[in-house]
């Protein structure tokens, strides 16, 4: 329970003190992009919540590297995933899927010290640019 509020004072705090770089929205569910000095923050709600308001979020230092994977991903023709470790916590999978001919993308992450996992939901190559703006 502790660690939910903190989570949720974290999200906050850090949606109001970060600087967006870019968002993109896809029904009721969204991701954002956030840099908080040399840090950034990946963003989304998570569609495994009863409330749409619900936020996962994973962090990172250099947004050009987690642009160039995911972009890198949509060009495999195969449904596949792409697992990468965020921080020393974090486990971060992406899963490329077709859909109705579309390659979308999917984000799934594991928290490892609070045993949490996040979902968010199917984004398209042209959400994804749109997020990470021109890196």
């Amino acid at each position: 329970m502790r660690i939910n509020v903190f989570l949720c004072l974290f999200l906050i705090s850090s949606t109001l003190f970060g600087q967006e770089i870019g968002s993109a929205k896809n029904g009721s569910h969204s991701i954002k992009l956030l840099k908080s000095d040399n840090l950034f923050s990946f963003v989304y709600s998570d569609i495994n919540c009863e409330t749409q308001t619900t936020q996962n979020s994973f962090y990172f230092k250099n947004k050009e590297t987690v642009y160039a994977l995911i972009m890198d991903g949509f060009k495999n023709v195969n449904n596949h995933q792409m697992i990468i470790q965020a921080n020393n916590d974090t486990i971060v999978k992406f899963e490329f899927s077709n859909i109705k001919g579309q390659k979308m993308v999917k984000i799934r992450q594991n928290n490892l010290p609070s045993n949490t996992f996040g979902s968010s939901t199917f984004f398209s190559k042209e959400e994804i640019h749109q997020l990470f703006g021109n890196p």
